[in-house]
């Protein structure tokens, strides 16, 4: 009886250390998760072909993410969390509107690394804060004329960076070519930039105050409770004027 007693014991001080390991292993896991504030910047190359009113005009999409990364010391992504420079180039043939366009985009939009594009200059760099935050509508021509210019347009999906499930995104967009405007939709994932053209109502968009506008040249606002699967889908004419355009974005998490 004693022996079966003390096993008993035995059996019951086991289970509660196992059980108080566990508790303290998921306390010492919360306790090693850190979050930084991290900085992305890259740009997209997009070279119009023959099959567009553009050719042989280009696109340069600048995009800078300011996003707050939880990450756990230690980790294997923790070593690589700095980079300077390109890290992999790669030119691919794309059909975005049933038209080719030559890409060059870099292989680290993927938001593990914290990097900067080498080709970036110090006013890149400075970003809005010389500048009035003053959206700008185009008023170059009417915002029905819009709608049907972009019918046969060129659109581009920027991803965003997040660590959360759903999150609040400050943004900053503006083009330099005064000929045109741009539509902008954030989406809750990158299929919408296919869908955008089919005109058959699935294209699916963020509907809250703040998280779509038409016609601008420049747009200051707030998009909230975006998945983090989702982005930001610009929408263009094919009517690019100068020999290269540039659409400069700006996405801070909130």
């Amino acid at each position: 009886m004693t022996v079966q007693i003390l096993l008993i014991a035995g059996i019951i001080v086991i289970l509660s250390l196992s059980a108080h390991d566990d508790a303290f292993g998921a306390f010492r896991e919360s306790k090693n998760v850190m979050e930084v504030t991290q900085l992305n910047e890259y740009s997209n190359y997009v070279h119009f072909q023959p099959e567009w009113n553009s050719y042989p005009r280009n696109l340069i999409i600048d995009v800078s993410a300011s996003w707050h990364r939880q990450i756990i010391p230690g980790d294997e992504e923790m070593q690589d969390m700095s980079k300077h420079g390109a890290k992999q180039r790669q030119n691919t043939l794309q059909y975005v509107n049933g038209k080719p366009v030559v890409a060059v985009q870099y292989d680290y939009r993927d938001c593990q690394s914290q990097w900067f594009h080498y080709t970036k200059t110090g006013l890149d760099f400075l970003g809005d804060q010389f500048f009035k935050k003053e959206s700008i509508h185009n008023t170059a021509y009417a915002d029905e004329e819009q709608i049907e210019k972009l019918k046969g347009g060129f659109a581009q999906f920027v991803p965003i960076c997040t660590s959360k499930s759903s999150t609040n995104l400050e943004y900053a967009i503006s083009i330099n070519d005064d000929a045109i405007g741009f539509d902008v939709y954030f989406v809750p994932s990158e299929i919408q930039q296919l869908n955008y053209f089919l005109h058959d109502g699935s294209f699916e968009y963020y509907e809250e105050g703040g998280c779509s506008a038409n016609n601008f040249k420049k747009l200051f606002g707030t998009c909230k409770n975006v998945d983090k699967s989702g982005g930001l889908l610009m929408v263009i004419p094919d009517e690019l004027s100068r020999p290269m355009t540039k659409i400069s974005v700006k996405l801070t998490e909130k």
